[in-house]
């Protein structure tokens, strides 16, 4: 025989255990305690009924008048939604998840309430053990950011004397020789590398202490992009690179530093060039999108595995199976790329196939606010 709803609902207030359900009469004293209330509070129905709501709450919410203030706003006509703790018949606690409504008739009169509620002393303990692994971290990032910033300074410190005494050598020998020469020039190029990864570090230190600030003018990234690929001319020329950059007849502008931008592409290119073999391809394309400038950074070099791409952006990672390739990177170039184009208010995302098949970084940036009425 089929049941009536009026009947499955009584059988499930009946049976079950999770869940607490709790009648009152307009004065907030228990008329009805279901078992299951019976087992998440310790009471038994019998002996409960005919008692104040209060009974459920802490001492200290009777104090504060919180077992009326939920029967007010169940009264008003809102459902009083709370997760609060609340005690047993033994005088222990657990942390409970309920609503309380009010039940009224055909005029509108209030009739008594309604609660159901569960047990999440659970849900509380791991929210609890979240937040004190929030604080963990925070502390944690602080402490790498003062980390940052005093081993950048104390490897910037041997830096400048080191420069000067490569100064002295070239100056003071009219005509090198050959191994003096390549002694050199291996100086200049370790050094060179140094003061990148140098310059990295602080800026990561500044981003992490929230002490970037951008001076925002109006930037043509058509000129930053000619930049970039200038800067890294050099190194693509060494690998032996073509490299295509399309940029439309117009200009297309944003609201950005320019600079940070500069580093941003720079950054880019070169990834493309390490982590690309020799006599490889590097295109870069500027477009737009809606109200977007659009930049894309694509090679057909080594590639990013699969379970790798939600990651490459974190702090210091890096591809095991194309380690070789960084050149003394410490992972840190590409969440800078991701840190400074957050701030102007961009997204950056990478596309792979997987391993030896290229890969493609995409920056896309708010037009400059004059440009957005023609886009």
């Amino acid at each position: 025989m089929a049941l009536s709803p009026q009947q499955m609902l009584w059988i499930f207030a009946q049976q079950t255990r999770e869940h607490a359900i709790i009648l009152a009469d307009r004065e907030g004293r228990i008329t009805w305690f279901s078992p299951g209330a019976e087992e998440i509070f310790g009471h038994a129905a019998e002996r409960i009924t005919g008692q104040s709501t209060a009974v459920l709450f802490l001492p200290e919410d009777v104090e504060r008048g919180l077992d009326k203030v939920e029967l007010e706003v169940a009264n008003s006509g809102d459902a009083a939604e709370d997760d609060r703790w609340q005690q047993r018949a033994d005088g222990s606690r657990f942390w409970a998840s309920g609503t309380l409504i009010a039940m009224r008739d055909a005029a509108g009169e209030t009739l008594g309430f309604a609660k159901i509620l569960r047990n999440r002393t659970d849900l509380r303990e791991q929210i609890v053990s979240l937040r004190n692994r929030v604080r963990e971290l925070e502390t944690e990032c602080e402490r790498k950011d003062v980390f940052l910033t005093t081993i950048s300074h104390e490897l910037r410190n041997p830096l400048a004397p080191l420069t000067n005494a490569v100064r002295i050598i070239r100056t003071s020998t009219d005509t090198p020789t050959q191994d003096v020469e390549y002694g050199v020039r291996i100086i200049e190029r370790q050094m060179a590398l140094l003061e990148r990864l140098v310059d990295d570090l602080l800026d990561l230190a500044r981003v992490g202490a929230g002490k970037v600030l951008l001076e925002h003018d109006r930037v043509v990234l058509n000129s930053v992009l000619r930049q970039a690929l200038e800067s890294t001319r050099p190194l693509m020329e060494q690998r032996r690179h073509s490299v295509d950059l399309v940029l439309p007849g117009g200009e297309i502008a944003v609201d950005g530093d320019v600079d940070r931008l500069l580093q941003v592409f720079v950054n880019l290119l070169n990834n493309a060039a390490k982590y690309t073999p020799p006599e490889g391809q590097v295109w870069m394309h500027l477009t737009t999108e809606g109200h977007e400038a659009v930049v894309h950074v694509r090679d057909n070099g080594v590639g990013i595995p699969t379970d790798m791409l939600p990651k490459i952006f974190d702090l210091f990672t890096q591809v095991d199976s194309v380690r070789a390739y960084s050149q003394g990177g410490l992972g840190i170039g590409l969440s800078l790329v991701k840190n400074f184009i957050s701030l102007h208010g961009g997204t950056v995302t990478v596309r792979s196939d997987g391993e030896g098949k290229g890969s493609e970084f995409s920056v896309r940036l708010p037009l400059a606010a004059q440009d957005k009425a023609k886009a």
